[in-house]
């Protein structure tokens, strides 16, 4: 009987090309997960550039109706800028008590019924 074992380097010869295919789907993975990414990226540079041009057609007359029977659909974003908030105001002046010349803060109630 012939000795059938393989020898060493063929033992791993066969263990680095099974190595090898588990490595190619590893690259063949790492390739779409960039790609995704890439263009996930892209998409959300195009959804700012719409936002932007959208904002400038409204800026130079056109309205929302007209532009929506163009057939043009609103951004999904906004386009980027300073924030709309509340317009600021000054702050209010604190709230005081008034008191009558000769008359104490607490005794308002007791005063109102000695004139009477």
């Amino acid at each position: 009987m012939a000795n059938t074992t393989p020898s060493l380097d063929e033992t791993l010869s066969a263990a680095q090309a099974l190595m090898n295919e588990r490595l190619d789907a590893v690259k063949a993975h790492k390739a779409n997960v960039d790609a995704e990414d890439e263009a996930r990226a892209a998409l959300v540079e195009r959804e700012r550039e719409s936002a932007r041009t959208w904002a400038a057609l409204l800026a130079a007359g056109w309205t929302v109706d007209e532009l929506k029977r163009l057939d043009f659909k609103q951004p999904a974003v906004k386009a980027p800028g300073r924030p709309r908030g509340r317009a600021r105001t000054k702050p209010e002046a604190p709230v005081t008590s008034t008191t009558l010349p000769g008359q104490a803060s607490g005794d308002a109630s007791s005063n109102a019924g000695a004139s009477l």
